[in-house]
């Protein structure tokens, strides 16, 4: 094998691409490393968090539509690759969001499932529930899993700056 290639294998559980080197699926969270124990409760891992990459065994997490997820993070939307790390139903703050993440280098997506998700509410009787708290018409700015962590960080510190956030 040439040393700056490495040979690409598919995953098992969700047939995204992975190298030859890699311990688990970035994409579903599939463990390939047989015989490797969670910290916690010494007991088989049964995934790995596509957010935290933290060993997780039953206890710690579980795996629900094709992505495991740990305790910690199980709550957060996911979308294809992504996780909704912030919302609003006002586009322009939502794209000021999406701006602020695409100067500090992350890579956002803004993703509605309003028809139309520059037009404003004139109706608050158009917000209904969809997930948890999250209204169904929201604009959600979705990272990749890999991008969670250090874009809501970014977010937290522009919080002092922008009321909105």
């Amino acid at each position: 094998m040439n040393p700056l290639s490495q040979s690409v294998f598919r995953c098992e559980e969700c047939n995204e691409t992975v190298n030859e080197k890699d311990t688990f699926c970035a994409n579903c969270g599939a463990m390939f490393l047989e015989n490797q124990f969670c910290a916690l409760h010494d007991t088989p891992v049964e995934g790995v968090c596509v957010i935290c990459f933290k060993l997780c065994c039953r206890i710690c997490g579980k795996k629900e539509n094709g992505i495991f997820l740990c305790n910690e993070h199980w709550l957060y939307e996911i979308y294809e690759g992504m996780a909704r790390i912030w919302g609003s139903t006002d586009n322009v703050q939502a794209q000021f969001v999406v701006n602020l993440l695409e100067q500090a280098g992350f890579h956002p997506f803004l993703y509605s499932m309003r028809f139309n998700p520059g037009a404003d509410i004139v109706s608050i009787n158009k917000i209904y529930l969809n997930y948890g708290e999250h209204p169904i018409c929201e604009l959600k700015v979705l990272v990749p899993f890999r991008e969670v962590l250090k874009a809501e960080q970014v977010l937290k510190e522009a919080d002092s700056a922008f009321e909105f956030l």
